[in-house]
């Protein structure tokens, strides 16, 4: 019974910690790990890649000898074997002289001829085992399509490279928009709070006789409004938790709890350090760096058609079989064969100058992207280096704007107890705070959202 009761506990005590491992809030590693795991662009782009390898494989392959191996087995029966026999014979008597003496032979010629019907025969089984090896002695367009599939693999793991970047990109968007999204309710909660105490303290001011109807009403709608935008708050945590999951892959109908804790990031360094950083690390710029490289062993390879070709083949064949006619006997053999051949492409129908025309252009198109891939490279550094800048004074602003508009709500309601000020004040001191508070949840979120799009443009993880 004790036993009983002890393994009750130990399973009672590992579905707790399940549950509190399963109910763990999802910081913004988390939900990074977890798109670059499920979303399907990155799964593409790594099958992508897995393909480009085996091209490189495959053109590595040309190096080696290709060698093929055959068996064949057969066994079976003749029917109806038909042959002709002679029934008559004519004969006569030759007579050869060599070195003057003289010898003679009696030959005989058959006349008449008639189909005989040999009847049926079996034959076999007969068994052939064949091994041919073939391999390229001279191809130089092989080592330039070995050189142009080493860049396009390259090129595939820059891609993932790429993508994942992206996809990080994504989810920090998604991170900081709900982040955004759950301050605001924070301060619209606070709003709901402040214009029901204020209603409670006109309420019971009207109830003296110091304040009108109207400043009741006008705060009742007041709360109301307060009570509305508190709604649509809720309402867009709601889509920005589902936004946020479906970025990193999730269900968005399950309910997902992600943390709301996050240590900001900046960046310290110059403008010219983020640009020199971005054209040697951003992985797109990369990339097509690669493609260029690869384009250019295309042409190579392609004007390698003009060129001479040398092949060595050799075959080994052993056989052993059944002869069933004329008569039945047993044989085998082995059969070894080499050689080489040579062949010089004269003219193809100006097949190979149409493929080394293509391969000039695309060689001239990827040169054209690199540049273009540069220039686009630099002029998102330089944005996102200098909105950043702009994004931290509008934060500060923003922080003022609070502090004053606390400050001046503060004033306006000591103002209003001594009939200083009206309800409008008093509303107009409600709704400024409100506004700078929502002003700088978005001037936080502009800011974490330019440092993200820096490291982006940047090539940083």
């Amino acid at each position: 019974m004790r036993f009983k009761y002890l393994t009750i506990s130990l399973l009672a005590v590992v579905m707790l910690l399940t549950s509190n491992v399963t109910a763990k809030d999802l910081s913004l590693n988390d939900c990074i790990d977890l798109a670059l795991q499920n979303r399907s662009s990155i799964i593409a782009a790594r099958g992508r890649e897995d393909v480009a390898k085996a091209g490189k494989l495959s053109a590595l392959g040309a190096f080696l000898p290709r060698v093929d191996a055959s068996y064949n087995y057969s066994k079976g029966k003749e029917t109806n074997i038909k042959t002709f026999g002679a029934t008559e014979y004519d004969s006569t008597i030759i007579t050869r002289y060599a070195y003057g003496d003289s010898a003679k032979s009696f030959v005989k010629y058959p006349l008449n001829f008639v189909e005989i019907d040999a009847g049926d025969q079996d034959f076999g089984p007969n068994k052939s085992l064949t091994l041919s090896a073939n391999m390229w002695l001279l191809n130089i367009g092989n080592f330039y399509s070995l050189s142009a599939a080493k860049a396009n693999a390259e090129v595939a793991h820059l891609d993932v490279l790429n993508s994942e970047q992206d996809l990080i990109y994504a989810v920090k968007v998604s991170y900081f928009a709900y982040l955004a999204s759950v301050e605001n309710v924070d301060v619209q909660e606070e709003a709901v709070k402040r214009s029901e105490e204020q209603l409670k303290l006109i309420q019971s001011r009207y109830d003296l006789g110091s304040a009108s109807l109207s400043d009741v009403l006008k705060q009742k709608v007041q709360s109301g409004n307060d009570q509305l935008s508190l709604l649509t708050a809720t309402n867009t945590v709601v889509t920005a938790e589902a936004s946020l999951a479906y970025t990193i892959g999730l269900d968005p109908n399950k309910n997902h709890t992600f943390s709301k804790e996050y240590s900001e990031h900046t960046y310290t360094g110059s403008i010219d350090d983020a640009i020199s950083f971005g054209l040697s690390h951003e992985p797109g710029l990369l990339s097509a760096q690669s493609g260029l490289f690869a384009s250019q062993k295309g042409v190579k390879q392609s004007l390698a058609g003009y060129l001479p070709t040398v092949s060595a083949n050799a075959s080994y064949t052993k056989f052993t079989g059944t002869q069933a006619f004329p008569t039945v006997f047993d044989y085998s053999s082995d059969n070894l064969r080499y050689g080489f051949s040579i062949n010089w492409n004269l003219f193809d129908g100006f097949q190979t100058k149409r493929s080394v025309t293509t391969a000039k252009i695309n060689r001239n198109n990827a040169r054209a992207q690199v540049a273009e891939t540069k220039n686009f490279l630099a002029r998102e550094i330089k944005t996102a280096f200098f909105d950043i800048e702009q994004q931290k004074k509008s934060k500060n602003i923003a922080q003022a704007n609070v502090d004053a508009s606390t400050e001046d709500l503060k004033i306006t309601q000591e103002k209003y107890n001594l009939g200083a000020a009206t309800i409008l004040d008093i509303l107009n001191a409600q709704v400024s705070l409100k506004t700078a508070q929502v002003s700088y949840i978005r001037a936080d979120f502009d800011l974490n959202l330019a440092v993200a799009k820096l490291e982006n443009a940047m090539g940083k993880m």
